[in-house]
């Protein structure tokens, strides 16, 4: 039978010893540090909540200039198409380019508070009239005279005309009186379009630019540009970005830190 050594088991028990305290003592300073870098919980807690806000907004954004950028590619797409005659169609569809061979009426209406290159005026809604079919024309945009209760004049030819345009949704609207030839409208819709017998009162023809019937056109096919999207984008994750560094100065204690250590160093 073999005594083992007291002196070898008297030193595995110190050297034991020994090694779990300086274990102990390299974690304490680590846990220390880890708990020491945060000095504000509510304000980590509350730019941990907004971080991932501010980022999806950004995504959103991203996404919305994406699906604006199709959207404006589909409608050149479209518009580059030859001009046909509306009787030749098996769907009415928007921004399907339509010729039209006829004359205008002098049923005209002005839509108000429109503008240009920030110039107040009006979009002429004429009546034109092809064969059997009477059709609401948007010609465009003209200037409002310098008084309110002046209206400028709209000039139209009284011969026969080629016009060449697009298709455009009329807006359903609620039920609004009955206005007569001239008169100034704040909006147009369908209660209105139901009123001048129109071949189809839930659309009406948006002239082309080149047409030579047509006033001001500079037709706006979004509310918003793909870059304006892209602009709101940069300006969330750029908000993101300054969460982050509010939040390192004002509830961490990484300044103290990077001080303390170039100390050291």
């Amino acid at each position: 039978m073999t005594v083992p050594n007291p002196s070898t088991t008297e030193g595995d028990k110190a050297l034991s010893t020994g090694t779990g305290k300086i274990s102990r003592e390299a974690g304490e300073p680590s846990r220390v540090a880890s708990v020491a870098l945060i000095r504000n919980w509510p304000l980590t807690i509350l730019s941990a909540c907004l971080f991932p806000v501010l980022l999806a907004l950004g995504s959103w954004q991203l996404q919305r200039a994406d699906q604006k950028q199709q959207l404006l590619v589909d409608i050149d797409t479209r518009l580059s198409a030859q001009p046909r005659k509306i009787s030749t169609l098996d769907a009415l569809q928007i921004y399907t380019p339509v010729r039209l061979t006829g004359y205008y009426t002098d049923e005209y209406f002005y839509l108000d508070n429109r503008t240009r290159n920030g110039r107040v005026g009006y979009e002429v809604l004429q009546v034109f009239v092809s064969g059997p079919q009477r059709w609401l024309v948007n010609r465009g945009w003209l200037a409002a005279a310098s008084q309110r209760n002046e209206l400028p004049q709209v000039a139209y030819p009284l011969a026969a005309k080629v016009i060449t345009g697009f298709l455009y949704p009329a807006p359903a609207s609620a039920f609004v009186a009955d206005v007569e030839p001239h008169a100034r409208i704040q909006r147009l819709g369908t209660s209105l379009t139901r009123t001048l017998n129109l071949a189809d009162y839930a659309w009406i023809i948006r002239l082309s630019a080149d047409s030579d019937t047509a006033l001001v056109t500079d037709w706006q096919f979004v509310n918003s540009s793909p870059a304006r999207h892209g602009g709101y984008a940069f300006q969330w994750f750029s908000m993101a970005g300054v969460l982050v560094i509010l939040w390192l100065l004002a509830a961490t204690n990484i300044r103290n830190m990077i001080t303390a250590r170039n100390i050291r160093s």
